[in-house]
């Protein structure tokens, strides 16, 4: 008897280590634990709240404060009606680094804080986006609660605040940033056989082979792009990403190492912000996005597109 209980309880004693080990590979996603851990013992840590205004003032994680998801980027709209959920631009195009400096800024935020995002789960707007950003602003330590924030923190026997919470403005300066973090579309098309770079479609599988239009107006993905849906690095069920070791596994599947140049795309840059946190988290750090997506490459005749047919085959076309 006690000689079939010892393989038990080493396999048991294996799995609750594997589990804990798969948990401290992300750096980029809590759970509720580590957030009160993180609240009980430092005062720098700052919960922000990127849900809707209203939602916010219906019950909030206490002490966090609100920046909408909508405030991170530009207004949405449909295909071919003009720009939709970009980041910020300046005057040249690139990415406005001063807009994100004056939003974070009259927010309280500086670059010292450990801040922690909420919201939706990751891959929406009002989910993880933010937390994109700001690790491209070079925050120094900033992080996502994993799951649906708010019920996550239900589901932990807490309450909900609806006491509302701001801050002193602060000075918000971002780091120099050396690896481009947005592409535009010349970039994308300057580089579609360019061995170095990789482009990895985030959206779903009817998406990418152009089954699924999404009211675009030509389906299809970018020529050479390998599928990397968002949903299939969390649990469907949770909205919990995966376990480090199982997003590894995938990720190899599509034969990405990192030293490449990985450039995310989907329909814009929504749901790319997960696999963008998850990429870094295991060690990629020259990743990009190409944050007008197929909501331009495909309202557009004159970018070469693929397309992959019901037989399995791959067609090319403009």
């Amino acid at each position: 008897m006690r000689v079939k209980l010892i393989p038990t309880f080493l396999s048991l004693t294996l799995l609750l280590a594997t589990s804990a080990r798969a948990e401290q590979d992300w750096q980029s996603f809590w759970s509720i634990p580590q957030l009160q851990q993180a609240i009980a013992n430092d005062p720098k840590v700052l919960v922000v709240d990127v849900r809707s205004a209203s939602e916010f003032a219906q019950g909030h994680i206490p002490g966090a404060i609100n920046i909408p998801g909508a405030s991170w980027r530009t207004a949405e709209v449909k295909p071919g009606q003009g720009d939709s959920q970009y980041i910020f631009r300046d005057g040249s195009g690139r990415p406005d680094v001063a807009k994100y400096e004056a939003l974070l800024s009259a927010a309280g935020i500086s670059r010292e804080d450990r801040v922690v995002i909420y919201g939706n789960h990751a891959g929406k707007s009002d989910g993880s986006v933010p937390a994109m950003i700001l690790s491209w602003l070079g925050q120094k330590d900033v992080a996502f609660i994993d799951g649906i924030g708010a019920s996550e923190w239900q589901q932990a026997g807490h309450s909900l605040s609806t006491e509302p919470v701001t801050r002193s403005p602060a000075t918000y300066v971002a780091a120099p940033n050396a690896v481009p973090f947005v592409w535009n579309l010349s970039d994308v098309l300057a580089n579609l056989t360019n061995p170095a770079v990789r482009f990895v479609d985030n959206r779903s599988k009817k998406e990418f082979t152009g089954e699924d239009l999404r009211s675009n107006r030509r389906g299809g993905h970018i020529p050479g792009a390998v599928h990397l849906n968002y949903e299939d690095l969390f649990d469907s069920k949770t909205k919990r990403i995966l376990p480090a070791d199982r997003v590894r596994q995938l990720i190899a599947q599509r034969r990405l190492n990192a030293d490449d140049t990985i450039v995310l795309y989907c329909q814009t840059a929504t749901r790319s912000s997960l696999p963008y946190l998850a990429l870094r988290d295991l060690g990629f750090t020259n990743v990009a996005i190409y944050d007008a997506s197929w909501h331009e490459y495909g309202n557009r005749d004159d970018t070469p597109i693929e397309r992959i047919d019901l037989g399995g085959g791959v067609a090319a076309g403009r």
